[in-house]
């Protein structure tokens, strides 16, 4: 893989790696993707993004998921989700500069998407992937085959990035909680938005447990 990578500035407590830093191919058109897998902290670094000001949707449900970018809500309204996320993507590219959407399992339709994507920039979260499948489990899904699932749809995910070399953000969910300033210091630096003087909104809502709104 080629391209620089940002060495963690200490050895504990560096929750984030940026991939690719000199690809971006402009300061003033951004277009940011935030996923990973379902119940993998992406709603977390979604919500930390938009209260440090990134432009993610209005009116966003508490998962932080745009409905004009989710799959399962578009095939239950019955539209085909590739052609209707085509459609958004080309209208928000006409109406802004710096923005982003999260979806968990963008990975099934971002390849379609590659050639109408203004500078894209990736934000990859990791988590546990025994946490991840515990849903999975519960639902009667054998452990391994939950458990792999996860693995090997994380691979997707890096073979994607691998492959595109963009500007990419990973995030492990386990150190972002544990070190959460430290998060958001590089989330920040990675927007290229300067960190909010006031930070307790932000750390509240990255605090493990349950959804909550902004």
């Amino acid at each position: 893989m080629t391209g620089s990578s940002k060495k963690p500035s200490s050895s504990v407590d560096e929750p984030t790696i940026s991939l690719f830093e000199e690809n971006s191919v402009s300061e003033t058109k951004k277009t940011f993707i935030i996923f990973g897998v379902g119940r993998g902290g992406t709603t977390m670094v979604a919500g930390a993004a938009k209260l440090c000001g990134l432009d993610i949707g209005d009116n966003l449900p508490i998962n932080m998921e745009d409905n004009d970018f989710n799959i399962h809500v578009l095939r239950k309204s019955g539209i085909k989700p590739v052609h209707h996320i085509l459609h958004s993507l080309k209208q928000r590219n006409d109406t802004k500069d710096i923005w982003g959407w999260k979806f968990p399992r963008a990975i099934a339709y971002l390849p379609y998407l590659r050639d109408l994507l203004v500078n894209p920039h990736l934000i990859l979260v990791f988590r546990d992937p025994v946490a991840t499948a515990t849903r999975q489990i519960l639902s009667g899904i054998p452990e391994v085959k939950a458990i792999q699932s996860v693995q090997q749809l994380q691979q997707r995910n890096m073979e994607l990035v691998k492959n595109w070399e963009v500007p990419t953000l990973l995030v492990s969910y386990e150190k972002s909680v544990r070190y959460p300033e430290q998060f958001v210091t590089d989330l920040c630096r990675f927007l290229n938005v300067e960190r909010p003087a006031r930070m307790s909104d932000i750390l509240k809502f990255m605090e493990p447990g349950q959804y909550k709104p902004i």
